[in-house]
């Protein structure tokens, strides 16, 4: 029980950490991983870009509570998980979805500004806000990836858990004869 609330506890402050590094980060990650599409935003007010900070922090503070809560539900059902494997799984998983996500987004942004070059009466400016900026979506894909993992992760087991019965009953009624 103890075990299980120091992993909850990892997780909320997790959580905490992620919070307040994506305040911290915001500006800076975004300059430096999409700096075509900040160079072309409207000015911000100071309004706007607190905003897009909170949701960026929120985001990346989700983010980061889901890693070891994803590991925790994967090794809490599946009977044997061991926690540091459960949250390589995660951690990996989450890499995975994070590098994907910044892929499409950077692609997506490209194929905006071709759109605006070859048609610039209907995709005048394809950067508009900085709320709506692609930083926020790739935490939010990453977060939300990594909560359909873990159950994902337990049917899977689940299954290869079950395809394995019927072969080692045929296995063991073969050794018999």
């Amino acid at each position: 029980m103890t075990r299980r609330l120091s992993i909850v506890t990892v997780a909320v402050l997790a959580l905490l950490i992620g919070y307040a590094s994506g305040q911290v980060l915001f500006q800076p990650l975004l300059t430096w991983s999409f700096a075509d599409w900040s160079k072309a935003l409207t000015p911000v007010s100071a309004e706007e870009a607190g905003a897009a900070t909170l949701g960026f922090g929120v985001a990346f503070g989700f983010l980061w509570f889901m890693v070891p809560l994803s590991a925790l539900a994967t090794e809490r059902f599946a009977r044997k998980a061991n926690y540091p494997q459960a949250l390589a799984k995660s951690l990996l998983v989450g890499i995975l979805a994070f590098g994907a996500a910044w892929l499409y987004q950077h692609e997506h942004a490209a194929s905006l500004r071709r759109l605006a070059a070859a048609m610039p009466q209907f995709f005048a400016t394809p950067v508009s806000q900085l709320g709506n900026n692609p930083l926020t979506k790739i935490a939010w894909f990453t977060a939300v990836s990594l909560v359909i993992f873990g159950p994902l992760d337990l049917w899977i087991a689940r299954v290869q858990q079950q395809s394995r019965k019927p072969a080692e009953a045929t296995a063991a009624s073969e050794t018999a004869s």
